[in-house]
C-alpha cells in the first residue's frame, strides 16, 4: 500500500470543488502616491462591484524604515504638506470611484505602514487586502518589504498587483 502524500490528507482536487466559496464581503486596498497605486485601485474596484465594503487605505510613514518602532520627528510644516498630499490622493480617488456602486471608506492611518495594515486587517475583518509591488521597472524578485510583510502575516486573502 502507498503512503498518503501531503495533498490527499484533505482530499483530492476534486474533492476541493465540493467546498464553499463566497464572494469577498469587505475588501481593503492600500494606495500610495505611486504611479502603479491607481492601477491597484483600480484592481480593487473591479473585485469590490460584489463586495459590501471598500476601504481605501493610505499609511504616513512616522517611524523609521526597519527601526523596530523607532519614530521619526516630522517638522510640523512638513507633516501638514504630508497630510495634504493624502487628502489629495483621497480626493483622486474618490472622483474615480464616485460613477460606480461601490460601497467605500478612506481611511488615513500613521506608523510603520506594514504594521498599521496588519492591524486595519485585522480590526476590521477584511477579507481581500490589495495592495502593490515596488514601482521597480523589471524587478520580478523584490515585492518590497511592505507587501512582502503583508503577504506573509496577514490573516486574510492578499492580492499583490503587479
Amino acid at each position: 500500500m502507498m503512503p498518503k502524500r501531503v495533498c490527499d490528507l484533505q482530499g483530492s482536487f476534486t474533492d476541493g470543488f465540493n467546498q464553499t466559496v463566497s464572494e469577498y464581503k469587505v475588501i481593503a486596498v492600500a494606495i500610495d502616491n505611486s504611479y502603479n497605486a491607481a492601477k491597484v485601485l483600480r484592481r480593487a474596484l473591479l473585485l469590490a462591484k460584489s463586495c459590501s465594503m471598500l476601504y481605501i487605505v493610505h499609511v504616513l510613514q512616522t517611524t523609521l524604515p526597519y527601526g523596530e518602532k523607532s519614530t521619526i520627528t516630522i517638522d510640523p510644516s512638513y507633516y501638514e504638506i504630508l497630510q495634504k498630499e493624502s487628502m489629495e490622493l483621497f480626493v483622486t480617488a474618490e472622483k474615480n470611484i464616485e460613477n460606480t456602486d461601490v460601497n467605500f471608506e478612506t481611511l488615513l492611518l500613521e506608523g510603520d505602514p506594514a504594521e498599521e495594515i496588519l492591524k486595519f486587517i485585522s480590526e476590521k475583518e477584511v477579507e481581500l487586502m490589495i495592495l502593490g509591488s515596488k514601482d521597480k521597472l523589471g524587478s520580478t524578485k523584490n515585492l518590497g518589504s511592505v507587501s512582502s510583510k503583508i503577504a506573509v502575516n496577514a490573516k486574510c486573502s492578499v492580492l499583490i498587483e503587479r
